[in-house]
């Protein structure tokens, strides 16, 4: 079992002993991690009632010929527009969910009867849906000529004009916070239209978004299979077919081989814990790894002990975080494979030192984690910035 933890600790990186001084938040709005990945351009096509395709970036225009050739500024903005489309995650609770994000423009006239006076808005529309959706995209990447409709079973959408971009995260935590409490089923659910293709020898992907109702009367026909091939016969974006294996594999679907509602061994508290802290659930992540230790009170487990003092000091909890990265440092690992990782729990001690202004501890661990060749560039920098002199370091 020792070994198998082990292995899950170091394939989740270093994430669980880089305690750099990050900010911990305020609220208890879900963490919505950093932007995975981003499709900035794709190629609209649409068939016109002329019966020729148009063709244009990030743009599917307008079905009507006519308006396509003398289209005033909104008629511009086609059927569907996108600025980039962006994918993140979010623990909600412990499952991990997906957040799709299209920026897109919008706009309004000052007076529409006479559609005069123009003004662009800058929108977004963002899906949260489960991440178990992104295995069914992903099953479909290799059926190459194959439409497929995949229903995401949105959790919770909404659709911001004039949006403000510091505050679109908190906005989208808020949404999913209320959602989570309330229990509110969304009123709108998205259907994803799927087709790789190959074309005069060019892999190519392409796909449709759209925004529904979320009643089963109304949805249900876009899934039908007698219906699948009819989502690419008028319209569809299309990319290079490597950018949307890209896009939607840079989420790293995390499936449990454990209850995450109901942990029962050290090992499940642990890997809980671990991904609660992944995810800067603090509060949480410090909760299993003390059952963890209820479980084995005497376990030489060292990685436990530092990404428990690396969760502490995010916690501001200083003072344990150092007795917890002392008990790691006592517990030395013989394989070698773990000896650079196992390194920066001095570095970590020095930080949460540096935190209680014991200047003079804190370099002593610096000084040690550098002759002991921690490998770490910002962590050197750290220790440079922080030990000059021959008070503080010896070169």
């Amino acid at each position: 079992m020792q070994k198998s933890i082990v292995l899950f600790l170091l394939l989740l990186s270093n994430f669980s002993l880089n305690a750099q001084e990050i900010e911990r938040s305020k609220s208890n709005l879900p963490e919505i991690s950093e932007v995975k990945a981003v499709i900035k351009e794709a190629t609209g096509w649409v068939l016109q009632d002329n019966g020729s395709w148009l063709s244009e970036k990030n743009k599917i225009l307008l079905y009507e010929s006519e308006k396509n050739r003398y289209a005033d500024p909104m008629q511009k903005l086609g059927r569907q527009n996108f600025e980039q489309i962006e994918i993140q995650e979010v623990l909600i609770g412990d499952e991990q969910y997906i957040i799709l994000t299209i920026k897109y423009l919008g706009g309004y006239f000052e007076f529409p009867a006479l559609r005069q006076n123009f003004h662009k808005t800058n929108n977004v529309r963002y899906f949260v849906f489960h991440s178990e959706k992104i295995e069914e995209i992903m099953a479909a990447t290799t059926k190459f000529n194959e439409p497929i409709a995949i229903n995401l079973d949105i959790f919770c959408s909404d659709n911001i004009i004039n949006y403000n971009k510091k505050q679109l995260s908190t906005q989208i935590g808020y949404n999913i916070l209320r959602v989570s409490k309330t229990k509110e089923p969304s009123k709108f659910t998205m259907i994803l239209a799927l087709m790789p293709t190959i074309v005069d020898g060019e892999k190519l992907f392409r796909f449709r978004y759209v925004n529904l109702f979320n009643q089963k009367s109304i949805y249900q026909k876009y899934l039908l299979p007698a219906n699948k091939s009819k989502h690419f016969e008028r319209s569809y974006f299309e990319v290079p077919y490597q950018t949307f294996i890209d896009f939607f594999g840079a989420i790293n679907v995390y499936k449990p081989e454990f209850n995450l509602e109901d942990p029962k061994s050290f090992n499940d508290f642990y890997k809980r814990g671990a991904l609660r802290y992944e995810r800067r659930n603090y509060e949480g992540a410090l909760s299993d790894f003390r059952n963890a230790l209820k479980q084995k009170p005497d376990t030489e487990f060292w990685l436990l002990y530092a990404i428990m003092g690396s969760t502490q000091h995010q916690l501001k909890n200083y003072k344990a975080a150092i007795r917890s990265f002392e008990k790691a440092i006592l517990l030395e690992p013989e394989d070698s494979k773990q000896k650079q990782t196992w390194i920066r729990n001095y570095y970590n001690r020095g930080l949460s030192y540096l935190m209680l202004n014991n200047k003079s501890k804190a370099c002593a661990d610096f000084r040690q984690a550098k002759t002991l060749g921690i490998e770490d560039e910002k962590a050197l920098k750290v220790i440079k910035k922080n030990c000059r002199g021959k008070k503080y370091m010896n070169n």
